[in-house]
């Protein structure tokens, strides 16, 4: 799969706390139903197995959103896509393989979330602009409200899209939501102008 006819990008984020509440990760078969042996070996070798089960998965949520923008399918295949990563205490980077395909990605963790932004290969990390807001019902209004110069859309295919009214510009975009939070990632240096 290649999929580098246009620049992409993904993102996912985990409200850790609902996580913790919501699933229980550690019953039986339940990683060896989205992660591989590699994965699963770097979860029970981990000081800390509950952060990087949602690391893990959130890798995989971030690259699969690129695959299926590109290729208009939705499936669910979570052992297909490979991580590989290095973590710290507030942070990690890595890389997603999937199908000859690797997207590379950055990880802000904090003490309530997790949140993970995935790319492909020729995209640089300053390209794109992250905001962290409230998730809520009304999270599309809100937003229009609160940015003057910005709107985030759907398109005809109900993908997120930020419009800058200033510019004219309409910026592919990726959006995210757990428990109370909500990420908006696009790319502020790749648009199309209308």
């Amino acid at each position: 799969m290649k999929v580098n006819s246009q620049t992409m990008l993904g993102n996912d984020v985990i409200d850790l706390n609902l996580a913790g509440r919501q699933s229980d990760w550690k019953r039986k078969n339940y990683l060896s139903k989205i992660f591989s042996f590699q994965e699963q070996a770097l979860v029970f070798q981990a000081e800390n197995p509950d952060l990087v089960v949602w690391l893990v998965w959130s890798m995989k949520e971030a690259a699969y959103k690129i695959v299926n923008r590109i290729t208009g399918l939705r499936f669910y295949n979570p052992v297909a896509f490979q991580c590989s990563f290095k973590i710290d205490r507030f942070s990690a980077i890595g890389k997603v393989s999937y199908k000859g395909e690797d997207f590379f990605c950055t990880t802000e963790i904090s003490g309530n979330f997790l949140h993970t932004v995935a790319l492909q290969n020729n995209i640089s990390f300053d390209e794109v602009k992250v905001i962290y807001t409230e998730n809520r019902p009304d999270y599309l209004e809100v937003f229009n409200y609160k940015n003057s110069s910005l709107r985030l859309n759907k398109n005809n295919v109900m993908l997120p899209e930020i419009h800058d009214l200033n510019t004219r510009a309409i910026y592919i975009a990726s959006l995210s939501h757990h428990g109370r939070q909500l990420c908006i990632a696009y790319l502020k240096g790749k648009s199309d102008i209308v």
